[in-house]
C-alpha cells in the first residue's frame, strides 16, 4: 500500500498512471512544420509508457534524422507529467510497407507480395496512389513457338494485399 493525498491509503495498482497515446505522438510529428519531411509509419506505446517510433522520410532517414525527430518529440512530452522511453527508428528493409506514402517512396525496386488469397508473387512497384499500386511482372509466354519474357502490369488494392515486402539483394 502506498499513501494517497492526506492519510487515505491507496493501494498502488489502482493509482491512475498518465499515459502518452500512440495519436499523440503522430500529431506531434504531423502538427509541426518544422518536422514535415518525416512520416510515421507506425507508433507503439507498451503499458510502461515505452514508445516505439518506425518513421521515414522519402528519401531514407539517416541515424541523425532519426535524432532530429526524437528531440522534437522529447521536447514536446512532459516528463514532469508522465515519466517514457522512446525510441525513434526506420522502419527496416525486413518490415512490409505499410503505407501508400511507402510504395510511392520505392516505385522501381523489387518486392515479395502475398495476397490475402495466399497468391505469392514478385515483380517490381510500378506506381502507387491512395488506394492502390502497380505490380509489375515478368512472365514467360510462348509467341511464335518461342519462349517470350512479356511485363505485365497489374494493379492491387492495398486491402487485397497481406504484405509487401522489398527483395533484398546482396
Amino acid at each position: 500500500m502506498r499513501h494517497g493525498i492526506g492519510d487515505t491509503k491507496v493501494p498502488y495498482f489502482y493509482r491512475k498512471k498518465y499515459m502518452v497515446s500512440a495519436e499523440a505522438i503522430r500529431q506531434i510529428v504531423e502538427g509541426n512544420p518544422a518536422l514535415s519531411k518525416f512520416f510515421i509509419v507506425d507508433v507503439k506505446v507498451s503499458r510502461d509508457n515505452s514508445i516505439v517510433v518506425k518513421a521515414d522520410t522519402d528519401q531514407g532517414i539517416t541515424i541523425d534524422e532519426c535524432g532530429e525527430l526524437s528531440a522534437a518529440i522529447e521536447a514536446s512530452l512532459d516528463r514532469d507529467a508522465e515519466d517514457f522511453d522512446l525510441e525513434v527508428s526506420s522502419p527496416g528493409l525486413s518490415e512490409p510497407l505499410r503505407l501508400p506514402r511507402q510504395y510511392r517512396k520505392n516505385i522501381g525496386r523489387e518486392v515479395v507480395v502475398e495476397t490475402i488469397d495466399g497468391e505469392k508473387l514478385r515483380g517490381t512497384i510500378a506506381g502507387a496512389d491512395q488506394e492502390s499500386f502497380t505490380l509489375e511482372e515478368t512472365h514467360t509466354e510462348r509467341k511464335d513457338g518461342k519462349k517470350v519474357k512479356v511485363q505485365v502490369q497489374t494493379p492491387y488494392k492495398y486491402c487485397d494485399i497481406k504484405y509487401t515486402k522489398l527483395k533484398i539483394a546482396f
